[in-house]
């Protein structure tokens, strides 16, 4: 069954009018018809099964219908992550919503080889259609935020807002991921913080250390940025027991 998301103007009642990219998709590239089933999913994260009733130019009148299950973690976690090359970050944003992430920090570090964005709001759009589109196929009931990208020292200013804050480092040879993560539970918000190809400097690692993170590692081994940003994830809801563990 294929996923949309709707915002609360499109919606009146029990209808709900999909417009632009959703409208085509739906009817030039699923050809679906009236009488066609989807899911429809709204800003507060409620999602419905519906059926197509109308088929206009340029957009599809749906009627929701049955109420479906809440897929979403129990726990929010947000991962801030160090900008990366090519289409690297565009992964991170993709496979991290599939697996589960709340939201996203884009940063720029001593070690990061790109630079900020001029038009940041364009960047910052594109990398929302990305993430919209991992929720959709995953059947996340709602789409991760994507926040515009900033320079590590605004992002410290963040750590209070969370109940922990967990720093990946290369250099650490110590911190257990499984200890940082015990006794968290439903309704925690986590921050995740993992850095660009160079990794974080010591004296990156020194300032969030004093601004309140844990220092966490991922083991002996050197992953590549990309791949410790995804493992993170995948490995902090599994030991919060939202991947079949804990």
């Amino acid at each position: 069954m294929n996923r949309f998301f709707y915002d609360k103007e499109q919606r009146n009642g029990q209808t709900v009018v999909l417009q632009g990219e959703d409208a085509f998709h739906l009817t030039r590239v699923l050809h679906l018809q009236s009488g066609g089933q989807i899911e429809l999913c709204g800003p507060d994260g409620v999602c419905h099964s519906a059926v197509i009733t109308e088929l206009g130019k340029g957009n599809v009148q749906c009627r929701l219908q049955e109420l479906l299950p809440d897929h979403e973690p129990g726990l929010a976690i947000d991962l801030a992550f160090g900008l990366l090359k090519g289409e690297r970050t565009d992964f991170v944003l993709q496979k991290a919503t599939e697996i589960g992430a709340a939201a996203f920090l884009p940063v720029s570090t001593t070690r990061t080889v790109v630079k900020l964005p001029r038009k940041a709001e364009h960047k910052t759009e594109r990398w929302q259609r990305i993430v919209r589109s991992a929720a959709a196929q995953a059947h996340r009931n709602r789409v991760p935020v994507v926040h515009p990208p900033q320079e590590f020292p605004a992002l410290l200013h963040l750590f209070p807002a969370y109940d922990r804050v967990l720093f990946f480092w290369e250099g650490a040879r110590q911190g257990s991921l499984a200890s940082a993560v015990e006794g968290t539970g439903p309704g925690a918000r986590l921050l995740l913080v993992t850095g660009p190809e160079g990794g974080f400097s010591p004296a990156e690692t020194e300032l969030a250390q004093k601004a309140g993170a844990r220092v966490v590692t991922l083991g002996p081994r050197i992953l590549r940025a990309e791949t410790a940003a995804i493992t993170a994830v995948a490995l902090t809801l599994y030991q919060a027991g939202e991947m079949g563990g804990r």
